[in-house]
Formats: structure tokens, sequence, C-alpha cells
């Protein structure tokens, strides 16, 4: 029997190397990166870093941790520097930004298991030290590019970590003071290591000029490392899991002047330090040490697979041990998309039986590859099977602006996922939709406060009407201004018609719906809201040049019903037939508020979303639907007061019908024209019907 199985190089997650005239230049990537929030939820996985200080009760509301492996540095440490590259800003902060970067003093910590409630046990609290910083002066802003920490005080903590024999060290970098721009809090965010920019987090160690401290080779049982390097200084070799011989490693020095001394391992199952080889070259300018670690493969019983890919893309929200996927394709795919794999154990050996069909006329056996995984010892089996299937053209609607499309209600009693409703992944592929809706958008903000949007009823109330499959892009960020989003090279614009763009694979954008205005009413009545609706105006024309669809119907909506939004209700949304064509807009009457006194309750997102169904069907498919939906506005006008309904009639006879919640009619009657009636009912949640030449029209209202 071979004594070594499989020779690895593992010096730390993607390291790169690149000469450079007084030594070398290595790239450590985060093993570990994360932030913390008050919300206490674990975010090691989000792609993105945050950052915010608060003054409310003394605590850093958002802070980022990032831990690296020096395992394979050596202690002749020139310079350091952090890079983190970050979202684009607008200028306006009243505070200038300053990013602090500190030790960590606990590096046991990982991403997966560090909240804001125990972050103190997790990684210590020492922040006496800062290490370096970085400041963008107040009232500026910052373009999405990398920023870089440097200077002595860094360099220092990186080289005396290396010399006292640390193989990892955290770094917390957090926000000096409170930013607002205007009212609202700028959070910062960076990519993380899980980002899809490829941009993540590097620690750039500037090696000194050792190359009379150099190797020119190191073999293992007289067999040459692979993937050896003479700036490599430490190597990870994989043994069998049976194995008992301890390896003998050998080398050579570089440069003649320099000695050669080599400490062999001393077992294959104790500590680190005993399953080590150190080979140290001792030269005019000093040492340098190159370590060979050995590590016993695991026993060959595993048959799981470490990752799916469909046409060469990693297959979304793998899970190794989730065994069953099903893959939406687009309508106009003809051909069985190619599946490949990779076990998460070398010895395991798999078998691919594709799919024959995609269409989902086709059984289901037809439309499923599958994965059958034996592991090395063929004793253990695992199949895994991803289901193709085949959307027909899907009629997409774009739902865009800030928190209250978002949405900000509880969604508890409406989690299942909707019939033939389906919302477009980060990965920019769909699934079948569910709450919250705003989960995948790419300027969202924390997850943890993604609510009920008016995209649930609007999707749900489409698809039971118009009988048909939809699409939706959600893409809404709370607290985001127009300016933001009205034109390409604003972040929010950018960012949106990526995505829209993509989700044009799967079908016709066929409207935006569009909730927006608490950010700016205030600024906007400066100048009696002519850059609003200019800049408004702007956004729309951008989106249907960009998605080449010269007539998309766009509907706003209107702000609550509090006082200091009627103006901007009045100038702004009940107006915007009047400059932005093939246009129209919803209204918030008869909506409550939560308890913050700026988000809408969850019976008024439903209603709202059920508002904004209806305006669609009516300019785009009143002629084809199974429901012939009267005209709004020949129907009784709703007025609703804290005493119960007021209902104004000024076309032709109309019969009413007032129902409770679980249906039972409450009050009924006739409406002649110019009619009135007043109706007194208790505070609650009720439904409203009319009927007019046989046409039946059923209106949901809130009494508050």
């Amino acid at each position: 029997m071979k004594k070594i199985l499989i020779l690895l190089v593992s010096i730390f997650p993607l390291m790169a190397l690149s000469a450079k005239t007084q030594g070398i230049d290595h790239r450590l990537y985060p093993t570990d990166d994360t932030y913390v929030y008050s919300d206490n939820t674990i975010r090691g996985m989000e792609p993105l870093l945050k950052t915010y200080h608060s003054t409310s009760g003394n605590q850093f509301r958002r802070i980022s941790f990032l831990k690296f492996d020096l395992s394979g540095m050596s202690e002749h440490v020139e310079s350091v520097k952090l890079r983190l590259y970050v979202n684009a800003f607008s200028a306006g902060g009243d505070n200038e930004h300053k990013f602090d970067l500190y030790p960590v003093s606990i590096n046991t910590w990982s991403e997966d298991d560090i909240t804001f409630n125990n972050y103190k046990d997790k990684v210590g609290d020492d922040l006496t030290t800062i290490l370096a910083s970085y400041t963008v002066p107040a009232g500026q802003g910052i373009t999405s590019q990398y920023i870089e920490f440097s200077g002595t005080a860094l360099t220092k903590y990186i080289t005396d970590s290396i010399a006292a024999g640390k193989q990892y060290i955290s770094l917390r970098m957090r926000e000096a003071k409170v930013v607002k721009n205007g009212a609202n809090a700028v959070v910062v965010e960076f990519h993380s290591k899980e980002n899809p920019s490829g941009f993540a987090p590097e620690l750039v160690i500037t090696e000194k000029d050792i190359e009379q401290l150099k190797v020119s080779e190191i073999k293992v049982d007289n067999v040459l490392i692979n993937n050896f390097s003479e700036n490599t200084y430490r190597y990870v070799v994989k043994l069998p899991y049976d194995g008992t011989a301890i390896p003998t490693v050998s080398a050579t020095a570089k440069y003649p002047a320099s000695s050669c001394s080599i400490q062999q391992a001393t077992s294959l199952t104790g500590t680190e330090t005993q399953r080590t080889a150190k080979v140290t070259i001792q030269g005019v300018t000093g040492t340098l040490v190159y370590s060979v670690v050995f590590e016993k493969l695991p026993p060959p019983n595993d048959a799981r697979l470490s990752e799916i890919t469909v046409n060469g893309k990693p297959l979304e929200f793998f899970s190794m041990d989730k065994d069953t996927y099903t893959v939406y394709l687009p309508y106009t795919e003809n051909g069985v998309p190619v599946v490949n794999a990779e076990t998460f154990d070398p010895n395991a050996t798999k078998q691919i039986v594709d799919a024959t069909k995609i269409d989902p006329a086709n059984d289901m056996a037809s439309r499923t590859t599958s994965i059958n995984v034996l592991s090395g010892n063929k004793e253990v089996s695992k199949t895994y099977f991803v289901v193709f299937e085949k959307l027909p053209e899907l009629d997409i609607i774009l739902a865009i602006g800030q928190s209250n499309m978002a949405g900000r209600a509880p969604f508890a009693d409406v989690t299942a996922p909707m019939q033939d409703v389906y919302l477009l992944t980060p990965a920019c592929e769909m699934e079948i939709s569910s709450n919250p809706m705003n989960k995948y958008s790419n300027i969202r903000k924390d997850l943890s406060i993604q609510g009920l949007s008016p995209a649930y009823t609007c999707a749900t109330t489409l698809q039971g009407t118009v009988k048909k499959p939809f699409g939706f892009v959600v893409n809404a960020q709370g607290g985001s201004s127009i300016i933001t989003w009205y034109q390409p090279g604003k972040s929010n614009y950018d960012a949106t018609i990526i995505r829209a763009k993509e989700a044009q694979r799967f079908g016709k954008i066929k409207a935006v719906i569009w909730h927006q205005g608490e950010s700016d009413k205030g600024s906007a009545a400066n100048d009696n809201y002519v850059t609003y609706k200019s800049n408004m105006t702007k956004l729309v024309q951008n989106l249907r040049a960009d998605l080449n669809e010269p007539d998309l119907l766009f509907v706003c909506g209107e702000l609550s019903q509090l006082e200091d939004r009627e103006e901007f209700n009045r100038m702004v949304i009940q107006t915007v037939a009047s400059y932005i064509p093939n246009s129209d807009y919803v209204t918030t009457t008869g909506t409550a508020l939560l308890s913050d006194n700026t988000h809408f309750d969850e019976p008024s997102v439903k209603i709202l979303g059920q508002r904004y169904a209806e305006k669609i069907i009516e300019h785009l498919y009143s002629g084809g639907t199974s429901v012939n939906l009267p005209k709004e506005n020949i129907l009784p006008t709703v007025i609703t007061n804290g005493n119960g309904l007021i209902l104004e009639n000024s076309g032709e006879e109309v019969s009413y019908n007032l129902y409770n919640i679980s249906g039972a009619s409450l009050k009924n009657g006739f409406l002649g024209k110019d009619g009135i009636v007043n109706i007194s009912i208790p505070k609650g949640f009720y439904i409203l019907s009319f009927t007019k030449n046989q046409q039946i029209e059923t209106k949901k209202t809130l009494i508050h």
C-alpha cells in the first residue's frame, strides 16, 4: 500500500501571489466574515457586511467581523493593508464616516454562531487599540470601490501575531460616529466573501525581500510536494484514513550559503504541532520556516455531494443534505440542461442519469436528472434529484419603491407558496413565490425586517382573476429617495435594471408598481413638487427604454392618509396620468398604519395589493378575463370615518351589500343617482360589494 494517497496544498482560502520589487504580496481572503445587528440574527452567509453607529442605548448597532488564516505567512512582514469593497452611497451625510479597525482577542468564533447578543462572549470586548481607520468627510458620498486600511499599527499587529504562532487573527470594524442624511440613517455596506460580485475582503500582506531564505524543493517520501512554490510556506498533506506510517520530509535550500534543517512530524493523530514537519532555512538575513502538516482523510463512508451545477452554473440554494430540487426553465428553453456534480469525499463515485424532457406535460420521471453517489468504501449511497419544469411565458410585474413596497407588516398567516406565482431569485432564476416577497431584493435592508408587501395580494389577485402564471421582481429598499432611482448611474436604478432584464428571459414585463415618497415628501414641496414629478417621469422613461417596453404600464400608490401626506398625494400621485403617459394610481383611502405611524398594517397592505392588481387588470386585461369588471369611476365613492362608511353615488342606480370578514351580510340596499347613505359600524375590516348592470365589484375596506 502506498503511504500517501493524496497531496493537497492548503495555505488558506484563495491565497494569490504576485511578484514585487521588494518582496511578495500575499492576498488572504476571510475564513469567516459577518456582521451583527440588534435584531440578533445570524448573518454569516449574507452577501454584505454593514456598519452603523447608533447612540441608542450606547450600542453600536451594526459591527462587522473578519477572520483570516495566517498559518501560511512568514514573520518577514514589510506592510499590511485590509481592502474592503464598499457599495456606493450618496453625498449628504451630516457627519463624517469614520470606519475604525480594532483587534479581536478571541479567534475561535464562527460566522454561523455569532449574534448581537453573544458577540462579546464570542470575540471579547477589548476595543482600546485602533489599528487603522478610513474616513469619508461629512457631506461627501463614495462610488463603489475598494477602500484600504493600513499603517504601522496594523502591520505590527499582524507581524506580532505571526511571531506568536497564531494561526488566526480577527478584526472588528465599526463606525465612530452617527451619520444621517436628513432623518435617515446612512448604513454603509461592504461586500462579504459570499457576495457574487467576487469583490471579497482582502488582507494583503507584503513580505520583505527574503530571497536568500527560500527552498528550491520540498519532498514527502522523496516525492515533490504537489503545487510546490518557494513562496508558499505551509502545506497540508492528506493521507489515507487507515495509514499508520509517518511520511519523511526532505528539502533543499535554494542558495548554497543557506543551511537547511528539518524537524519531522511525530504523530498522525495527535495535535497539529505533533503532525507537522518543519523545514528551517538559516541565512545571513535570518530564518524562514516552511511547514508540512499531515491530516488523515475521513473514513470513506460519505455519499454526499458538495456541489451541483446546471449548465455550468451552481445550483442555487444547494445543501449537501437536501436531495430534491426543482429548476424552473424559461419558456424559450428547448434542450435538457447539462447537470454535473462534485462529491464531498474525493473517494466517492457518482453516476448521473440525465432527464430526457423538460416540458411539464411530460411525467416527472422523464423531467428528472438523478445523481447516484456511492461512498468510497461502497457501503453508503445517496441519490439527488433535479426536476426540470419549463415555464410558460410569464407576465411579469416589477414592484419597486421604498419600505411600504418592501412591506413591514407581519405575514405569519400567509406563508404558504403561491399558486402559479413565481419570484425572481438572487441568481436571477425563478422559484414558487412565498412571503416575504422582497427577500431577494439586491438593495433591501435587513432580511429580518422584510414584511408583507402589496406585491403579495397584487400577485394572488392577478393570478386568480386572469387565470395564468405571473412572475414578480420585487426590488424595494426602505428609506430610499427617488434620487437613487430615477436614471442610470443611480444605485437603486442600476441594481434593479440588472434583475429586471434577467427576468425578461422568463417573459414580458407588463407593469411597474411603485410605492415611494415618504423620504422625499418634505423636500419635494420646496418647488411645488416639480422636481419630484420630473424625476418620476425620468424613471418611467428610462425603465421603458432600458427594458425595451415603450408602453410599459406604470401604477403608483398614494402615501398614507395622514395630513402631512395629503398635498403630496394630491399634487404628485393623483395627477400622475397628466404627466406620465399610460399610468395610473391607487388610493390609500380606508387604510391604517402600524404603531410606527409610517407603515401600513396587514389588512391595509392586502387592500393596497388588490388595488394595484385591479388597476393592472383594468388597463391590461379587462377585455380578456373571466370577470367583467366595471370601471371604478362609475361606482359609488366610499368614505370611511371613525363611525363607519359613507357611500356617495354620482352615476346610475347601484345596489350594495356590506359583509363582515366572515362573509355575513350586515347591510344592503340601493343607491340612486346622487344618492348618499351613511352606515354606522364598529371599527374593523369589512367587505363591500356593488352590483350594477349585472356587473359585480368587491372592495375591502377598514374602519379605524
